[in-house]
């Protein structure tokens, strides 16, 4: 699949970082940086907007092709990703698989989607 819009990257301002523990037994599963300028805001912000002007004028189809990815590779990892989910907000594991799932109805409906859209209906 091939890269959508700019391939800016946007660093922290600063390496300070918070712990992230598990809800489950409160083990500290990683970290990350909490420090960013109003700077670093509206570059984001920015970049952002510059991509959404691009992906905006790719027809609805193409679109929903790339959604169609995202739901094969959610399906191909739905085991993993239902890992994480009980890992990082302590779901049981039918609820965890419940929420991939539910990820991968989203992609399957909004490709159909893009088939029905034409023009700036959503853009």
């Amino acid at each position: 699949m091939q890269s959508i819009g700019s391939s800016a990257t946007i660093t922290p301002d600063s390496q300070t970082s918070i712990s992230v523990r598990s809800p489950i037994n409160g083990e500290i599963l990683g970290s990350v940086s909490h420090e960013l300028t109003e700077a670093t805001v509206d570059q984001t912000v920015t970049v952002a907007s510059e991509i959404f002007q691009s992906w905006r004028c790719v027809p609805a189809p193409v679109r929903g092709e790339v959604i169609r990815h995202l739901g094969i590779e959610l399906r191909q990892h739905k085991d993993a990703l239902a890992d994480l989910v009980q890992i990082e907000v302590g779901k049981i594991r039918s609820e965890a698989l419940g929420e991939v799932q539910e990820m991968i109805d989203i992609c399957d409906f909004a490709v159909g989607l893009s088939r029905q859209l034409h023009g700036l209906t959503i853009a």
